[in-house]
This record gives structure tokens, C-alpha cells and sequence, in this order.
């Protein structure tokens, strides 16, 4: 092994966190522009994931390798190869792990919108969801609503769910497009001013939102998003019935 044989750990060591790190980086700008967009990157709590991802991919392997590596050892290529096998295992588990927290759904039921990740929805209420609601998206989260049923035994069922914790937004099943509840939304949604009043830090984020939007002031409202970790504000335009933004900006 003569590249190896030219080594000392701390250059074998910097070498693997070069790589790590460029492998991390690649990884990480997939999965934030692809499963986590932002806002929802921190209202569902994935920061504290691609952490836990970043640490084990790229500070474990290195350490490892400054650990066990020996140019004389006759083992040297057979450990390497472990670590390299046991990071891919790691990294492979993380991503994993990430893909089953992504944020999939943007539910509006009741007054606010909710986050809902993959993993906290009800595989049984995906599995009878009508069609676009029965798929998990895989590129980003989608915006819908929710409604309860008519029927009494389904208001019965849903409430009963409640009661253990899978509320309305985590159920496919009672998706509805989001143009059906656009009436429910105006009535729910609170001047843009209120916000602003709510968080010293709302009026310059929110005026930077308008002025992309193209929409007047006047035109605009705000209703709370609530994610995992944290609570952010979505600007909707009620006449249109659309989501301008959704801001990292907590009203309360």
C-alpha cells in the first residue's frame, strides 16, 4: 500500500474528513432543497436531525480513522474498509431517519395550519385517502385541508382518534384540496398588522414577503402555522384563496 505507507494518522485523518465533509454537504443541499424547504427546515425540527447526521457521518469516520490508522499495520486496508462500511451504514440510517421526519403535508383545520411529517401520519387513513391524499410527496410538503366528515359515526371515529393523539390534520383521509376551504380560511385569517404587533421581528420579514408577492397590503392576511418545534405564520391572500409565504415568525 504505497499511498497509504506515506501517510501519518493525522493526514489519513484529515483526508477522510475532507471527504466526509464534501460527501455531508452534497447530502445535506439534497435533502434541504428537496424534503426540507424553508421555512419548514426549522418549524419541523430538522436541524436537530442533520446534526445527528453531520456528527455521525463526519466527525465518527475521521475520529476512527486517526484512531486506527498505522501505515505498518498488515490489517490497515481490511479496518479502513470497516469504518468506510460502517459510516456508509450510518449515513444510509440517518437519511433514513431525516426522510421519515420530512414534513409532507401543510394541513388547514380549525384556525392554523399544521406540519404533519411522514411518520405521524395514520398509515390506515392513508391507505383508504382518496387520490392525491393516498401518496406521501416526496418533493417538499403539500398544502391541503381537512375537514371532519358529515356522517356521524365518521365525526365519532375522528374524534376518537383525536382522543389518542392522531388529530384531524394527520388523517389523509379527511384531505380535502385547498381551494374547498378557502371560505374557512378567510373567516379564521387575522390582519397582517396583528402579526406585526405580535413580534418586533415580523415587519421587516413580512414586508420583504409582500414585496415578492407582488400583492398589496390590504389584501393580505396571516394565520399561525404550527410545526414540530416551532410555530411560523403563513401570509395568505383571502380574496385568492393562495399562500403568499410561509414565514419563520412566531405570533405568540
Amino acid at each position: 500500500m504505497p499511498a497509504l505507507a506515506t501517510l501519518n494518522r493525522f493526514q489519513a485523518a484529515g483526508i477522510h474528513l475532507a471527504i466526509s465533509v464534501l460527501v455531508a454537504a452534497v447530502v445535506l443541499a439534497a435533502l434541504l432543497l428537496v424534503w426540507y424547504p424553508q421555512p419548514y427546515f426549522r418549524l419541523a425540527g430538522g436541524a436537530g436531525l442533520m446534526m445527528i447526521l453531520i456528527g455521525v457521518d463526519v466527525v465518527i469516520g475521521p475520529l476512527l480513522t486517526l484512531v486506527v490508522f498505522n501505515p505498518a499495520k498488515r490489517s490497515l486496508r481490511l479496518d479502513l474498509a470497516v469504518i468506510v462500511a460502517l459510516q456508509v451504514a450510518a449515513l444510509v440510517y440517518g437519511i433514513t431517519v431525516i426522510a421519515q421526519a420530512r414534513p409532507v403535508f401543510v394541513v388547514f383545520a380549525g384556525e392554523r395550519f399544521t406540519v404533519v411529517p411522514a411518520n405521524a401520519i395514520d398509515p390506515e387513513s392513508l391507505a383508504s385517502a382518496k387520490p392525491p391524499f393516498d401518496t406521501l410527496p416526496i418533493n417538499g410538503p403539500r398544502i391541503v385541508g381537512a375537514r371532519l366528515p358529515d356522517d356521524p359515526a365518521g365525526r365519532e371515529r375522528a374524534m376518537l382518534l383525536a382522543a389518542a393523539g392522531i388529530d384531524l390534520p394527520m388523517l389523509p383521509r379527511y384531505y380535502v384540496p385547498f381551494a374547498e376551504i378557502v371560505g374557512q380560511l378567510k373567516a379564521k385569517a387575522r390582519p397582517i398588522e396583528e402579526l406585526e404587533r405580535l413580534n418586533p421581528q415580523a415587519p421587516g420579514t413580512v414586508a420583504a414577503a409582500i414585496a415578492r408577492s407582488g400583492r398589496t397590503r390590504e389584501s393580505l392576511a396571516w394565520v399561525p402555522v404550527v410545526g414540530r418545534l416551532e410555530i411560523g405564520s403563513a401570509i395568505v391572500d383571502t380574496a385568492r384563496g393562495e399562500v403568499v409565504a410561509v414565514l419563520p415568525i412566531s405570533p405568540f
